[in-house]
């Protein structure tokens, strides 16, 4: 599932069979993910203690699942396999 990314384009690397972000793009999308992850969580804990269960359980659900989902495909859009988070830094640091 090579890809030949141009090497602006790369912002996570394979390490230890997981995706590692490489670039300040890669960390800012994880740092979405999370706060996303974290909204949708309190805005369901919120709805669970005033509304209703099911409600709470279903924002949250849906919250999490659109940013997960979005997270997914930033990852996979902006991934190289054929590059791993060695091999990235190896050659960074050489040119």
């Amino acid at each position: 599932m090579a890809t030949q990314l141009p090497r602006e384009e790369i912002w996570f690397a394979v390490r230890w069979r997981r995706l590692w972000a490489v670039r300040r793009e890669g960390k800012i999308a994880m740092a979405k993910f999370a706060a996303a992850t974290i909204v949708s969580a309190f805005a369901g804990v919120l709805l669970i203690a005033f509304v209703n269960v099911f409600l709470g359980i279903a924002v949250f659900s849906a919250g999490f699942g659109m940013s997960l989902s979005w997270f997914m495909a930033l990852q996979r859009r902006h991934t190289d396999y054929s590059i791993t988070y060695g091999d990235y830094f190896r050659e960074k640091n050489n040119a």
